[in-house]
């Protein structure tokens, strides 16, 4: 008798996996929504129509996703018991997708209820299995990794630079080896001889490979919290939680832009492998600036570069001319809104670097050759002195990293004449 082999349990498993990527989307989408009214709120103003719009495409595609939602819950519940089990082990596909393993939450069901603990103690003794240092408490891993973790809608930097993870001893500094370039060229001093069989090869190559040396820094977050507001534990830690991770990513993409290596990250502006374009016009940047700035790009570092341009910049930027009159950026047709790109790159318009006429105002980077090094994850300790008369409690979060570019001085290029650099900066 022909053996028949029944699949419905297979295919529940896979109802389970689109149910759970349909359930994440939406999360998601909820999250992106309230980010809108967030935004809102903390400026203290209505919402603009672009928000509107916004919020009202999201919402049709949040009802969407939830009919689809219910309705592939009630396929999987019929089905269900269509057949019984034939004993037989399943084993899953080796390509098919599993759910991301969870992180350790030290047993608190929250930030906020870390955080209330912190404060107030633990009667469940759930702090004694934290590890401590002088940082403070570390934070479970499923609570610092949203504190700590990289936003791409928001930060310049990490998401696109080379990041280095922590490792076993996160604080200890880690080495990476260059190469010596600058007027030894782009491919560090190493150079082909030509020669007939028999004929005595040259000494000419003066090829050097150095280390650089990346060493974390403490970087703290404090937020002052009124006891009152303590009590309510989860508000209060899903507002620290929030704020504190808003500080991080503007703060240390600030050091990474930024930076003057003293305690903190050698940012790309002062970095002695910039290299700076004098622009044609004070206080203004043109056409010419541009395209001069992108002719001093290290060309294998073209593709994946950005342009970084504070909101300043906007005005001068938008009304960009030609020799003729035309307008570059916006090709005169102020009805589709800001471009989303100059030259065909990218633009990152932000609050972080210089602002209009300043050295670093316009910066045409790719990040892919600043190295970031992660330290250490985030500790939080508390004081009830600094703010005792206010009846406040101050929380510190400590965390560290460090950043620099890897390419130390401007380069050679074959030509023996055009220096350039994955690093330009119009000042």
């Amino acid at each position: 008798m022909k053996k028949t082999y029944k699949l419905n349990n297979f295919n529940l498993q896979f109802h389970a996996i689109d149910i759970r990527v349909l359930q994440q989307k939406h999360a998601k989408l909820c999250d992106d929504q309230q980010a809108l009214i967030d935004k809102a709120v903390s400026e203290e103003r209505g919402m603009t129509e672009e928000e509107k719009t916004n919020f009202n495409s999201l919402q049709k595609e949040i009802d969407g996703i939830a009919e689809t939602i219910k309705a592939a819950e009630q396929v999987a519940a019929r089905n269900k018991d269509m057949d019984k089990p034939d004993g037989k082990k399943f084993r899953a596909p080796s390509d098919m997708s599993v759910q991301e393993d969870r992180l350790d939450d030290g047993g608190f069901k929250s930030f906020g209820e870390l955080v209330h603990c912190v404060k107030y103690g633990d009667s469940k003794g759930r702090m004694k299995d934290l590890s401590t240092s002088d940082a403070g408490i570390l934070i479970p891993p499923a609570f610092s990794k949203n504190i700590m973790r990289v936003n791409p809608e928001s930060e310049i930097v990490m998401p696109r630079a080379m990041v280095i993870p922590a490792g076993d001893q996160p604080d200890a500094p880690f080495t990476i080896p260059y190469m010596q370039q600058g007027d030894s060229g782009a491919n560090g001093g190493v150079q082909l001889v030509w020669g007939a069989e028999g004929e005595v090869i040259p000494d000419v190559g003066n090829a050097a490979i150095k280390d650089m040396t990346l060493a974390a820094k403490e970087v703290y977050g404090l937020a002052t919290v009124n006891n009152k507001t303590l009590e309510n534990w989860k508000a209060a830690g899903s507002f620290i939680e929030m704020t504190m991770q808003q500080a991080f990513v503007s703060g240390r993409d600030m050091k990474f832009l930024k930076g003057n290596g003293q305690g903190c990250p050698l940012g790309i502006v002062n970095s002695p492998g910039a290299l700076k374009v004098k622009r044609e016009t004070t206080g203004k940047i043109t056409y010419s600036d541009a395209v001069t700035m992108l002719s001093k790009l290290l060309p294998d570092a073209i593709a994946g570069a950005v342009f970084t341009a504070n909101i300043t910049c906007l005005p001068s930027i938008m009304t960009m001319k030609d020799e003729a009159g035309n307008y570059i950026f916006s090709h005169g047709d102020a009805t589709k809104g800001v471009p989303p790109t100059l030259l065909g790159i990218p633009v990152l318009w932000n609050g972080k670097t210089a602002t209009i006429g300043k050295t670093g105002d316009l910066m045409l980077t790719n990040f892919q050759y600043y190295l970031i090094k992660e330290g250490a994850g985030a500790h939080i300790s508390i004081s009830e002195h600094v703010k005792f008369t206010s009846h406040k409690t101050v929380f510190k979060i400590v965390a560290s990293v460090d950043g620099q570019a890897w390419v130390k001085e401007p380069l050679l290029l074959e030509d023996k004449e055009t220096k350039v650099s994955p690093y330009v900066i119009l000042q």
